[in-house]
């Protein structure tokens, strides 16, 4: 019988070239063909390089000429539930859902974990070099974007990366940091796939001069960016692979006394005052926004509201929270926007999946603890160790679950730690005779199958993103009509996206279609709540000649977000067109009054507008 091994080694070798290929390059890809493409275009990229991989593993592990086998640690019986309850509440437990990027992203990141468990430990090391660099070239993209020669993808900042903003930049390098760090302290110890003396020198080599290359480009980069999540993120990564590689021959530490204790603590309060002043509003910003949240955990305590729906609770609520805090809320007012996160992951996740998914996850992490796997030491599990804290640090004041070049390598942490230091719970190893080899065919098909009907899904997201972007690209350039027929080409995919209805309903109203603006925008608030749909569905209930209903979405976005001019400039040219002299008075005084937040040529028209009103009243 001729051996299969041979090819076996080839579709391993191979796969491991598309895996390492993908993390490579996941953080740079980049096409203005999509809408958002800092975002969707890594969406699109990893779910089909996903999709080849996964289909390569299940053609490599069903045709082993030995055995057939399985095995599932305490993580991953933990993680299956946690998905496994994610969806039943997403799709039963809230029927409404919407369209979600973030949950065809878990689809394939679970996909990805798969494969990274069936995956020899030795190649764990040649991907953290391909995701270290990775790390490089968005190292070198922010050097020559702040040296002018790139142009950033955000505007309003110089240096983003292949990113949105500073933000999800700065928390990807703190990871690729930590990953640098792990690899450059184990450079003589890694353990790696290959043969050959000169395959060992280049292993040698790479893994010493490549981390040490990104830890330097992330000491220039990162402190340029600003964000104190991610100087958190680093030494809490950094720290954790410290510790564990000091302790590594399970020598127990040395109990501090409390002297050192005492001054690590005034330390640490101190750098944590430090970080509150740098950007003072903005975490100012952040309490408004957890104290908002509190109130939705407290609404939803049980199973929250639904995987990727805090968008469409969560202005509601702060328009709710507003109202009933009246004048005590002023200064919190001045910090108030239109907001779709939560700024902090485990929040907006209980927020999501409520206290049911929050034991869940507990639960998992008492059970890893509990039962490890008891191995030696090895270098790699002790980088997954540090990419966890950092991640959770990260997570803490920010919103990584939208970073897809930050949620693949948390993903490998964790594939890491399942298979080095997570205790087996199921093994299954079965001899492959002739009885067994017969039903190789149809599982083979099987797998073709669910590649086939994933990448179909990922196919039909490709095409409504690139639709999305054309009706977006014509919207922009003023030519209503073909936005509005690229919007109705790419609706019946994306009609339960929000944004997607927003924007939609917008374009509809700049060519004079009311009712179908109306009803576009009205189906939008079950997916999304925003002061900007509040204002565009009053503009269409006025131009409908519903003044009542005007007047509520115009009151609406005032609550919303308080410390806009807009709304009550609405309100007040809603009242006057309405012969309602006395309100149009009154809302033109309260402009008078309100204290501005950001000086600007249109709040001072609108404010000179409220000036004629009231001198008009006046004699």
């Amino acid at each position: 019988m001729l051996s299969i091994e041979p090819v076996r080694k080839i579709i391993i070798n191979v796969l491991l070239a598309i895996l390492s290929g993908v993390f490579l390059l996941l953080p740079s890809v980049y096409s203005t063909q999509f809408i958002e493409p800092t975002q969707t275009t890594k969406f699109i990229f990893f779910s089909e390089g996903i999709a080849i991989v996964f289909l390569l593993l299940a053609y490599y592990t069903l045709y082993n000429n030995k055995h057939f086998s399985i095995s599932l640690s305490v993580l991953d019986m933990g993680l299956v539930i946690v998905l496994l309850y994610i969806s039943v509440n997403r799709y039963y437990l809230h029927p409404l859902h919407g369209f979600s990027q973030r949950w065809l992203e878990l689809i394939g990141l679970a996909i990805c974990y798969v494969v990274l468990r069936r995956l020899p430990a030795t190649m764990y090391t040649w991907l953290l070099l391909a995701i270290i660099a990775g790390g490089v070239l968005q190292v070198l993209s922010g050097i020559l974007q702040l040296l002018g020669i790139l142009e950033s993808r955000n505007t309003y900042f110089p240096m983003t990366g292949n990113f949105f903003n500073p933000g999800g930049y700065a928390g990807y390098l703190a990871l690729v940091a930590v990953v640098s760090f792990g690899l450059y302290l184990h450079r003589n110890t890694l353990q790696v796939s290959g043969e050959g003396r000169s395959v060992n020198r280049f292993v040698v080599w790479l893994t010493t001069w490549l981390p040490l290359t990104a830890l330097i480009g992330c000491a220039i980069v990162l402190p340029c960016l600003r964000s104190r999540s991610a100087f958190l993120a680093l030494a809490a990564g950094i720290g954790g692979v410290w510790w564990l590689y000091r302790n590594r021959n399970n020598q127990r530490a040395a109990a501090w006394p409390l002297k050192r204790i005492v001054i690590a603590a005034v330390l640490l309060a101190g750098l944590g005052y430090t970080f509150y002043l740098l950007k003072r509003h903005s975490a100012d910003g952040r309490m408004l926004i957890y104290r908002v949240s509190a109130t939705l955990v407290k609404e939803h305590p049980v199973i929250g509201v639904g995987m990727d729906r805090f968008k469409a609770y969560y202005m509601e609520a702060q328009a709710h929270w507003f109202e009933q805090q009246g004048d005590a809320a002023s200064d919190a007012a001045q910090l108030a926007d239109n907001t779709f996160y939560a700024f902090n992951e485990p929040l907006q996740f209980v927020v999501e999946n409520g206290g049911i998914g929050l034991l869940l996850v507990a639960a998992v992490i008492f059970f890893f603890w509990r039962y490890p796997a008891g191995q030696s030491y090895m270098p790699v599990r002790t980088t997954a160790y540090g990419i966890l804290p950092a991640s959770l640090c990260f997570a803490l004041f920010t919103y990584s679950s939208d970073n897809l070049a930050m949620k693949y390598i948390i993903v490998f942490a964790l594939a890491i730690l399942s298979g080095t230091d997570s205790k087996v719970f199921v093994d299954v190893s079965l001899p492959l005779d002739r009885r067994r080899m017969a039903v190789l065919p149809v599982l083979s098909l099987l797998a073709l199958l669910l590649v086939y009907a994933y990448g179909n899904i990922i196919n039909s997201a490709r095409k409504s993103f690139a639709g999305w972007g054309m009706a977006q690209n014509a919207y922009v350039r003023e030519m209503y009509g073909e936005s509005n027929r690229y919007f109705e080409a790419v609706y019946p995919e994306l009609c339960t996206n929000g944004e997607f209805l927003m924007q939609y309903g917008k374009s509809l109203a700049m060519t004079e279609n009311y009712r179908q603006a109306l009803a576009v925008l009205t189906q939008a608030r079950q997916y999304q709540r925003s002061s900007v749909i509040e204002t565009a569905i009053g503009d269409c209930e006025k131009k409908a000649g519903n003044y009542a209903a005007a007047e509520e979405s115009y009151l609406k976005a005032m609550n919303m977000i308080p410390n806009r001019f807009y709304p009550l400039y609405l309100l007040m040219t809603l009242y006057q067109e309405n012969g309602k002299t006395t309100k149009a008075m009154m809302m033109a005084r309260t402009i008078k009054a309100k204290r501005v937040k950001v000086p600007s040529k249109a709040i001072l028209e609108i404010k000179g507008f409220a000036d004629n009103i009231i001198k008009s009243g006046d004699q």
